[in-house]
């Protein structure tokens, strides 16, 4: 998984991306929320990288992404049936 094509991404699409830990009662690592009308992706820095990549996916793909360049491998998991699109 290439996290830095998935933060450039959400970069292209402005989103500011946000580093905090988050309540351990909220049992996520992050996700898109708006505060103030800005749309913000909160992430916790001590999520492991794959976990990290599993929340800028779901957020990538929850945005209007078709006419962003992404690489070929994230693309197809984007469009993929088998991607696991639980509440991140």
């Amino acid at each position: 998984m290439q996290i830095d094509a998935l933060e450039r991404a959400l970069t292209r699409l402005g989103i500011r991306m946000l580093e905090e830990e988050l309540p351990e009662e909220a049992h996520v690592d992050g996700g898109l929320c708006t505060v103030g009308g800005e749309t913000l992706l909160y992430i916790s820095p001590s999520a492991p990288p794959w976990r990290r990549a599993q929340v800028l996916l779901a957020a990538v793909r929850r945005l209007p992404h078709a006419d962003l360049w992404l690489p070929p491998e994230i693309r197809e998991l984007l469009q993929s049936d088998d991607f696991c699109d639980e509440t991140v």
